[in-house]
């Protein structure tokens, strides 16, 4: 009997509960609550060579132009970089010292030495444009061959057909002479006739990334111009790069004071715009291509 009416008396407190619950109550409440927070974006890799000489490439493009800096490229300060410049693809330097890129190697102690003296100093006459009052010391490195957009030896193959095309063309030309006085004169051709062409750069542009240093940054961190160099023993198993090796500069892209990071100099309306990227060299190693094994470094921030 106690037993059916405690049965009842539950029966009855369920159905009173169910009456008072609010209409559309979510049985799920008592569920941790879901925070609808503003999502975080990504943080960007760093700008690697290629995508650092396009912006080059942009920001020449406008200053040749006359035009504005696109937004891609006023955007670029504080963006991380990270660009590889490949030297030493003609083999070993016997004259290492007199050389800014280069290395060697001992056999007999199998020891490799690098040497990455920098390029780009306060005194060369584009600096001198850029730099105002403030600067005290520039130091970085002009970007070797800047037409190749990933860090990598230039074909020695292509070199061959253009050999091979000048001995050919040298004897058409020769067997072409000894058939000439058979054929009738042609006349004259007046000058005024011939199309004039534009003349053509006779070097590739020069690119460069530095460091502008003012009277408020740290001296420590400056290295007066001296090389980067190390000797590195190789470990069993280790081989000679046969495709030179990377110097590898990173850091972060920094704009000088009221001015942006890229700074092009255009000197002739012909001739392409000199540009020269402001940065902070954080980390400067040397690594081997293939594997990226790094065979010295140096920490400057």
């Amino acid at each position: 009997m106690h037993r059916l009416s405690l049965s009842a008396f539950l029966a009855a407190v369920a159905v009173l509960a169910a009456c008072h619950r609010q209409p559309g109550a979510d049985p799920n409440a008592d569920a941790d609550p879901v925070l609808n927070l503003p999502s975080i974006a990504k943080p960007q890799p760093p700008i690697d060579r290629a995508g650092l000489l396009a912006a080059v490439s942009q920001a020449a493009s406008a200053t040749a132009a006359g035009t504005e800096m696109p937004k891609s490229v006023r955007s670029l300060d504080g963006r991380q970089f990270e660009v590889r410049i490949r030297f030493g693809c003609g083999g070993p330097s016997a004259d290492l010292e007199e050389r800014w890129l280069g290395w060697s190697f001992d056999a007999d102690e199998g020891r490799i030495r690098v040497r990455a003296t920098p390029t780009v100093s306060i005194d060369d006459p584009l600096v001198e444009r850029i730099s105002d009052e403030g600067i005290e010391a520039v130091e970085g490195f002009w970007i070797m061959r800047p037409w190749l957009l990933a860090p990598a030896c230039p074909a020695s193959a292509a070199v061959r057909p253009a050999i091979a095309d000048q001995q050919s063309q040298a004897t058409e030309d020769d067997m072409q002479d000894e058939h000439r006085q058979t054929r009738p004169a042609k006349a004259p051709v007046d000058p005024a006739d011939q199309p004039v062409w534009p003349r053509l750069p006779a070097a590739a542009p020069r690119i460069g990334i530095a460091q502008f240093f003012t009277r408020e940054d740290p001296r420590s961190s400056r290295r007066d111009m001296r090389p980067y160099q190390a000797d590195h023993r190789l470990g069993e198993g280790e081989a000679l790069s046969t495709q030179g090796y990377n110097l590898v500069l990173s850091g972060r892209l920094r704009a000088l004071p009221g001015r942006g990071v890229i700074h092009c100099i255009a000197r002739s309306a012909d001739t392409p715009p000199e540009c020269i990227v402001s940065a902070e060299f954080l980390r400067v190693w040397i690594e081997q291509p293939e594997t990226r094994k790094v065979i010295a470094e140096w920490g400057t921030g």
